[in-house]
């Protein structure tokens, strides 16, 4: 008997003019056809995908967010909160997405979705500034710090 795959897709509903919800069922319909069972939570307030991802419980082989860069952030941010660190997929929504530009990643969605369950999982390194802010792509502080 195959054991059940999870997925947790986590995505912000207003990244990039909110586009991404005309592309709602194509994403799930790739992580139906790669077998998977899904959870899902829109955001709906800052934070809220750090909290999401930081109370999922133990069993999600996958974590998939769909956003811009900052949903990305807020769901690595919830992550590394955990004990067991399931992959993450991202299927970049937002409005400039320079991480995911930085990785070659599609700008199609459902090519994206469709690379988060099949394509091959690649290690990449978080940085982490005081107690809770991670960061994985560009950090920024002072007083009059602005980074795009």
């Amino acid at each position: 008997m195959e054991q059940t795959k999870r997925l947790f897709f986590i995505y912000n509903p207003c990244s990039g003019r909110g586009q991404l919800r005309t592309k709602l069922f194509e994403i799930l319909q790739v992580f139906s056809e790669a077998g998977y069972e899904m959870g899902i939570h829109p955001t709906r307030a800052s934070r809220d995908a750090v909290e999401q991802i930081r109370s999922l419980p133990d069993g999600y082989d996958l974590v998939v967010c769909s956003g811009g860069d900052g949903t990305l952030n807020e769901v690595i941010s919830g992550i590394m909160e955990l004990k067991k660190t399931p992959a993450l997929g991202y299927i970049p929504a937002g409005s400039t997405n320079d991480y995911a530009a930085s990785l070659r990643l599609p700008k199609q969605v459902e090519k994206a979705a469709r690379l988060a369950v099949e394509g091959k999982a690649c290690p990449s390194d978080v940085g982490k500034f005081g107690e809770d802010r991670y960061f994985v792509y560009i950090a920024g502080f002072g007083a009059f710090t602005e980074v795009s």
